[in-house]
């Protein structure tokens, strides 16, 4: 079983796929210092891994900020909240050399959706088990992330999607 799902299976992918531009665009006026550092991104092993690249815009989920970041990026918190049964969404961004470390998910029952924005040249991907994965601007990607998986940009610049988590 792969943790990769068919994303033309999933009813609300074409939708936000056609809000890509508009998104991109919300994305565009926000600037690198409006991110945050990624809860789970503290962690650098010399040599091998550095997660201290992973920032992060919340728009659900989060924490009290979230409808003030919603007002900055209304397209993006309506394409957003047309998702049935979303969990949390957000900009994720993964600056040069950042490299999350094999890991499972911790939501059961749930799935992931990115919808590719930024994708700079180079080696950009997600890898589960023995299947790898670029993403690709205005495509989603759709998995089960409680599936062992890694994530990685040593590409030539910033890796942004827009991650949503979901009921399906």
């Amino acid at each position: 079983m792969t943790a990769f799902r068919d994303p033309t299976t999933v009813p609300f992918v074409p939708a936000l796929e056609r809000q890509f531009a508009a998104v991109r665009r919300e994305l565009d006026q926000l600037g690198r210092e409006s991110f945050y550092e990624a809860p789970d991104s503290l962690t650098s092993v010399e040599g091998r891994y550095d997660e201290r690249g992973w920032l992060y815009y919340s728009l659900f989920g989060g924490d009290a900020g979230d409808a003030a970041r919603r007002a900055r990026t209304p397209a993006t918190a309506a394409a957003c909240a047309a998702v049935p049964n979303l969990v949390n969404a957000g900009f994720s961004r993964f600056l040069p050399g950042t490299h999350l470390y094999p890991h499972r998910g911790e939501l059961a029952g749930v799935l992931r959706c990115h919808l590719g924005l930024v994708v700079p040249g180079g080696d950009v991907a997600i890898r589960f088990g023995d299947e790898t994965r670029g993403w690709q601007e205005g495509r989603c990607l759709v998995f089960d992330d409680t599936f062992e998986h890694e994530a990685w940009n040593h590409g030539d610049g910033d890796r942004v999607v827009l991650l949503l988590t979901f009921r399906p």
